[in-house]
């Protein structure tokens, strides 16, 4: 039995951060209802995006707009376990889903709420998407460093660690709620993950210096802490945190003699002459191909990995071999690879039961299984209530 199993989510969540809260309860055995309005939830035009971010899920679309409507949610909700939405403030009142509504419906409700700026403040009512949130929390001026220009990252940083958070605080809320049979209210947001995930910055006190770790070009913290390129062109990266690191790079670069030079032969002396250490490597490295350095390197106990690209990272043996991706088949998309399930649970891991639902996918069935008949669904589709 696995971990979430007979736990059922009503899903009210939109985009990626809000919905992979739930996909990841999911991939734990939680029978998750993704609902949404007949237009669906925007994330689908991502195509590709929406599969992992919905993936385990069945699907029901209701026009949430109409009282009668409402009252097929409220249905749903009185069936559920939890319910999860990251709508901004104000609009799930609107809708008559906020806390204190669907406490009517269920008591011991537990209510996850994930809002881009949280539920206090100035800010709660403006549209919150990643990339804002990456310029709001500083983490596009911290890496393009302090009076640069400020560097936007490919990666949803905050939309992905996001989630995370509010799986943890769902599970937090499940446990106690088995301790106490009682429901509670669940916020995260991601303006709160984007300072987390800069926790080392966020840290003030009489004394402190905050310094400039350099801008978009920066290639790493130190000499023996960066990026070097290859006479390929390749990259790849080193890290020495102990002294018999820098001891074995020396050895395995041919270059013994940096030890007892008087510039780098303490931790102390390579920081102040990290620049000219920086540049003997490089020319060092520059001699041959990367391919070449990696295994030398960590033959040598050198901490050292190639710069991988996504491709290369679809088919490392290391990430299959460690089950980091699943396979299914997609109605659309055909055979899929997507991120694998983590945690891995020795004896109950987790499982992707099915591939992300069409729009309405599950409709008919989910409407069956909370009390209604097959007459009453024809009405419904009818009257655009569902589809």
């Amino acid at each position: 039995m696995l971990p979430f199993e007979k736990i059922r989510i009503a899903d009210f969540t939109t985009m990626l951060a809000g919905a992979g809260i739930c996909t990841a309860l999911s991939d734990m055995g939680a029978d998750v209802i993704k609902v949404e309005s007949l237009d669906g939830d925007p994330w689908r035009v991502m195509g590709g995006s929406f599969m992992p971010t919905n993936r385990g899920k069945r699907a029901i679309a209701i026009d949430l707009t109409k009282d009668e409507g409402r009252q097929i949610a409220y249905q749903l909700i009185a069936t559920a376990d939890l319910f999860v939405e990251n709508s901004r403030p104000g609009i799930m009142e609107r809708l008559g889903l906020d806390h204190e509504a669907v406490k009517k419906v269920k008591p011991d409700i537990i209510y996850v709420s994930s809002p881009a700026y949280g539920s206090k403040g100035p800010e709660i009512k403006r549209p919150g998407y990643d990339p804002l949130l990456q310029s709001l929390s500083g983490q596009m001026e911290g890496q393009g460093g302090v009076g640069q220009v400020p560097v936007f990252h490919k990666i949803a940083l905050n939309d992905e660690a996001a989630p995370a958070v509010g799986a943890f605080g769902a599970a937090l809320a499940i446990f106690q709620k088995l301790r106490t049979g009682r429901g509670q209210f669940v916020e995260t947001s991601l303006l709160n993950c984007a300072v987390a995930l800069q926790s080392e910055r966020f840290i003030d006190h009489k004394g402190r210096k905050h310094r400039n770790e350099g801008g978009w070009d920066i290639k790493g913290k130190s000499a023996t802490n960066r990026m070097y390129q290859a006479m390929d062109g390749e990259w790849f990266y080193v890290l020495c945190t102990k002294e018999e690191h820098w001891q074995a790079l020396c050895g395995a670069i041919g270059r013994s003699e940096l030890t007892t030079d008087p510039r780098f032969a303490t931790a102390g002396a390579r920081k102040k002459h990290d620049k000219a250490l920086a540049a003997i490597l490089q020319d060092s490295f520059f001699t041959t191909l990367a391919a070449a350095w990696v295994p030398v390197l960590q033959a040598a106990g050198v901490p050292c990995v190639s710069c991988t690209s996504m491709e290369g990272i679809f088919k490392d043996p290391h990430c299959m071999e460690t089950e980091f991706f699943v396979f299914q088949d997609h109605p659309l998309f055909g055979r899929v690879q997507l991120p694998g399930v983590i945690p891995l649970l020795s004896e109950t891991p987790g499982a992707v039961p099915r591939h992300a639902p069409l729009l309405g996918e599950h409709t008919d069935e989910v409407l069956r299984e909370i009390g209604y008949t097959d007459a009453q669904i024809k009405d419904f589709r009818e009257r655009r209530l569902v589809a």
